[in-house]
């Protein structure tokens, strides 16, 4: 069977998602809340990847009469979750090189303080120039961090949706 508009789909679904979490992301640097790695900031941010997974595999299965299967429906999932990422990672790229260019060096501070509060006998009699050195690692691996974590949750999802919604022809 031929699915006609996947790639549009994944597309359309994939700038979507994305323009949903950077507005999200927005949101929390309007409100200075931008530093703070928490466990809702996830959730929030799992929530926005599965939705948009969900609605594009059940666009593709609405515009191919009903029919998909689960091949189709992972690769629509890890699609929409691929764009998502490349929109997540140019608004991470604008936030740490326009918006707050010390960025880095403010996320460093944190956690350097962090780390002397949390553990103050290991961290006793390390500077923050002696710390700085094991952050700045960060920089650039959090991206590749943001595409492993993105990709593995859109193909998980879209697993999950694609067994509960398949139907073949």
């Amino acid at each position: 069977m031929e699915y006609i508009n996947q790639k549009k789909l994944i597309y359309q679904y994939g700038l979507l998602t994305g323009l949903i979490a950077v507005i999200f992301e927005v949101m929390r640097f309007i409100l200075q809340i931008h530093y703070t790695n928490d466990g809702i900031t996830t959730v929030v941010a799992l929530i926005i990847l599965f939705g948009g997974v969900l609605s594009g595999c059940l666009a593709v299965k609405k515009d191919n009469k009903g029919l998909i299967s689960l091949s189709k429906t992972l690769k629509t999932g890890v699609g929409i979750a691929l764009i998502y990422t490349l929109v997540s990672i140019v608004y991470t790229l604008v936030l740490v090189n326009i918006l707050e260019p010390t960025f880095w060096d403010t996320s460093a501070q944190i956690a350097y303080e962090t780390a002397k509060e949390q553990n103050p006998e290991a961290m006793g009699s390390v500077t923050f120039d002696d710390f700085k050195p094991y952050f700045e690692w960060i920089t650039y691996g959090v991206y590749p961090i943001i595409i492993a974590f993105s990709l593995f949750f859109g193909f998980i999802f879209s697993l999950v949706i694609g067994v509960v919604i398949k139907k073949s022809e």
